[in-house]
């Protein structure tokens, strides 16, 4: 979400960068996640910034500085990659068991960083095929399988003639009916009246935050799956 308005920032004034030797851990706010699609294997992420995520300052890591990932007995640097002055990390393992438990540290030099924030992964889902076309005035009905469980559900869709849309799933039903008329066509000139439709139903499990970041922040452990519709009037 923060990467999208930092996007739409970019064409107006655009996002900020500051380099993390001028920066003490106590003014950083951290995103951090793990997170499987189900393809076996987790990618666990970190986004620092500066303050409050919303004035799109990211910290990029320079000097001694870094994260490290730890699954186990792995250890990995994560790599830091920047689009603009988009500054994130990432590194990825072989594994998406339900109870899966990744540590991210940041390693400092300056002060004692923020070496122990941890995340787990929920249960795994399946989830089912959607028709291959709905309209938008019509409900469309997702359905999932796997073991209940108590942890948070949602939903978000995302295509290019409809605006975004989310929601979230109360409890772990096994299935959610999206209702007719959420989804809406998107404003603009040129928007076809049908488009492709990416729906991304998530599990999350909150997870630990170092207390170091003094800016606070965020800790999860996500199970994602998709599916894709073509939406119509």
């Amino acid at each position: 979400m923060v990467t999208k308005l930092c996007m739409l920032a970019l064409l107006a004034s655009g996002c900020a960068k500051t380099e993390s030797e001028y920066l003490l851990t106590s003014g950083i706010y951290a995103d951090l996640s793990a997170r499987s699609t189900g393809t076996g294997t987790t990618t666990v992420y970190a986004t620092l910034y500066v303050g409050n995520p919303s004035n799109l300052n990211f910290v990029e890591l320079t000097g001694n500085d870094q994260l490290l990932a730890s699954y186990g007995s792995q250890h990995k640097a994560m790599n830091q990659t920047e689009l603009l002055n988009i500054v994130s990390h990432a590194a990825e393992f072989s594994t998406d068991a339900e109870g899966a438990t990744f540590e991210i540290a940041l390693q400092r030099s300056v002060d004692a960083g923020a070496p122990k924030s941890t995340v787990t992964l929920p249960a795994a889902f399946t989830l089912n095929p959607a028709p291959a076309t709905v309209s938008r005035a019509a409900p469309l009905a997702l359905s999932w399988s796997s073991l209940a469980s108590t942890d948070a559900m949602a939903w978000k869709a995302s295509g290019a003639c409809i605006g975004d849309t989310q929601g979230t799933i109360t409890g772990d039903p096994g299935s959610w009916m999206i209702q007719a008329g959420t989804f809406t066509k998107r404003d603009g000139q040129n928007i076809a009246d049908s488009c492709m439709v990416t729906i991304t139903v998530t599990r999350s499990r909150a997870g630990m935050l170092d207390s170091h970041y003094g800016k606070g922040g965020a800790a999860v452990g996500i199970q994602a799956r998709t599916v894709s519709v073509t939406s119509t009037p």
